[in-house]
């Protein structure tokens, strides 16, 4: 596996900029920080995984990389519609956000992982 350290930064800066995004047009205050925190974080880690982390194996690198950017696009968009819907609990959103960081952390863990 070899991970691309520029791509990392950029990926920073992806989920840096997608965080300022949902603390600006989340509607619930309470939850406004723990939005733009969570949602960053998960931008940065799905995007990093899709465009910085190559695998050795052609294959496997492809399967890798398609899961990653269907499911970093998939976390933005959860995110924003979390950002967006008023009445939101904060223990509702951490434990949805944590289980889908989990379940894609694992997938990617089963895919990456050497033969």
């Amino acid at each position: 596996m070899k991970i691309n350290p520029i791509i990392t930064i950029l990926s920073l800066a992806l989920g840096a900029l997608v965080a300022y995004a949902l603390f600006s047009y989340c509607r619930t205050e309470e939850l406004r920080w723990v939005i733009a925190v969570t949602g960053g974080i998960s931008t940065f880690l799905t995007w990093a995984g899709t465009m910085a982390i190559a695998l050795e194996d052609k294959a496997r690198n492809v399967n890798f990389k398609v899961f990653n950017g269907i499911f970093a696009v998939a976390v933005i968009a959860m995110q924003f519609v979390f950002a967006l819907k008023t009445g939101l609990s904060q223990p509702t959103y951490l434990l949805t956000s944590g289980v889908v960081l989990l379940v894609w952390l694992m997938v990617a863990y089963a895919l990456g992982k050497n033969k």
